[in-house]
């Protein structure tokens, strides 16, 4: 289901970060390189969502674990924010949306991977593909312009409204 999508098996990479093994850090490339080549196999990721915790999400904690008892004995909570991103955010999300879209048809949707390649193939798709090669890159792969998938960030992010739609009407026509 990936064949034949423009940027699947091929990257564009920029070497922003540097290893140094000997204290297993990452510092800034002062002199990055642009890398481009190509491969075989599955490609990941399929989609995206806002995985950034600079821009992602608040999250409300109260724990006792910490901060000992009150004089009655009950626990202190400890409460506070915490601004969060990453897989532990989106991943929820897009069960979430599965789960809603399913909650709207008498079949289940299944197995998204193939439909969702072909509807990202469509004029009136349910992605916005992020191939900017200067402003989207995940600190290496980077976006492919003129491309459908990047290595980045797959088909890019969902319009789920959309993409609903999509799956009603593929089942309608069949």
């Amino acid at each position: 289901y990936q064949q034949g999508i423009p940027g699947v098996n091929t990257f564009r990479a920029i070497t922003l970060l540097n290893y140094r093994p000997q204290t297993h850090l990452y510092t800034i490339n002062p002199h990055p390189k642009i890398l481009t080549g190509t491969h075989t196999g599955r490609n990941l990721p399929d989609v995206s969502g806002n995985a950034d915790k600079q821009t992602g999400y608040a999250t409300y904690f109260s724990s006792d674990m910490s901060t000992g008892s009150d004089s009655k004995g009950k626990p202190i909570l400890k409460k506070y924010w915490l601004i969060g991103g990453g897989t532990s955010y989106t991943s929820p999300q897009m069960a979430a949306a599965n789960a809603i879209m399913n909650s709207g048809r008498t079949t289940s949707i299944g197995f998204w991977n193939s439909q969702i390649y072909k509807f990202a193939q469509q004029t009136d798709t349910p992605f916005n593909p992020l191939n900017d090669a200067n402003n989207n890159n995940n600190l290496f792969y980077t976006g492919q312009p003129g491309t459908l998938y990047n290595q980045a960030t797959g088909l890019g992010t969902i319009n789920f409204d959309k993409l609903y739609q999509d799956f009603n009407n593929q089942d309608a026509s069949q």
